[in-house]
């Protein structure tokens, strides 16, 4: 996919150290080295300051080549962490990978904005197509079953997803003993807008275009084009053409 320039509103307040003519590349320079390596979270770090800026600024970075940008604060354990071209990994960001977990993909053009955690384990894996933004304090879960989001999906703060469940049947181990069990994937099709603090459970396919509002609890399927909302989540009218 072909690197977009810099909109102008992206550029204004991130002058103040050199003019952007000089600037844009030595930057896309930096780029060019960083990764998740030492030398690279070192070029990141070097970027990060001759871009100035603050927050989702830094998504500038990202666009400049076709290198993901991982900010050097962000924590990341995934032996298999995949990485889309232009993908925007920010701040505090934890990408944690149990032994037996799955893999971890985010598709170009997408971002993790800050504070989210991913964690994988027990099979589980997270996938993140291309163009799709969550935003920050979110908690995705890959385990048993896979979480599953597709392209160009919207999901506001502090929305969660876990794929899985505890079983409690037996009274005589405590319930972190027993097994965990799943009805089956999360699956968030194309052009969803998933809302502030939306949990989204077990087996649950929420389908394209819909939009799940604020605070909704959704424990089963929606379809197409749908908006639901509540807890739990329920159908209340469709996007029309």
């Amino acid at each position: 996919m072909g690197r977009r320039p810099p909109r102008r509103n992206e550029m204004e307040g991130i002058e103040h150290v050199l003019p952007w003519r000089i600037k844009q590349p030595l930057l896309r320079t930096l780029m060019m080295a960083s990764g998740p390596s030492g030398s690279g979270r070192l070029a990141t770090r070097v970027a990060v300051w001759l871009l100035g800026g603050v927050y989702k600024d830094r998504k500038l970075l990202a666009n400049l080549t076709p290198r993901p940008f991982i900010s050097p604060c962000a924590q990341i354990r995934c032996a298999d962490l995949r990485l889309g071209q232009h993908a925007f990994i920010d701040d505090y960001v934890t990408i944690y990978a149990h032994h037996d977990g799955g893999r971890v993909e985010v598709g170009d053009f997408s971002s993790l904005h800050r504070g989210t955690i991913v964690e994988i384990g027990a099979g589980g894996s997270v996938i993140i197509g291309a163009d799709s933004h969550i935003q920050s304090a979110c908690n995705l879960k890959g385990f048993v079953a896979d979480l599953r989001i597709g392209n160009q999906v919207q999901i506001a703060p502090q929305c969660a997803f876990s794929p899985y469940e505890h079983t409690f049947a037996d009274r005589t181990q405590p319930i972190k003993n027993q097994p965990l069990a799943s009805k089956g994937p999360i699956v968030i099709e194309d052009d969803a807008w998933l809302g502030l603090g939306v949990i989204v459970l077990d087996g649950v396919t929420i389908g394209r275009g819909a939009v799940i509002g604020a605070g909704a609890v959704v424990t089963s399927n929606v379809p197409p084009y749908a908006i639901a909302v509540g807890v739990p989540a329920r159908v209340v009218g469709a996007r029309t053409a």
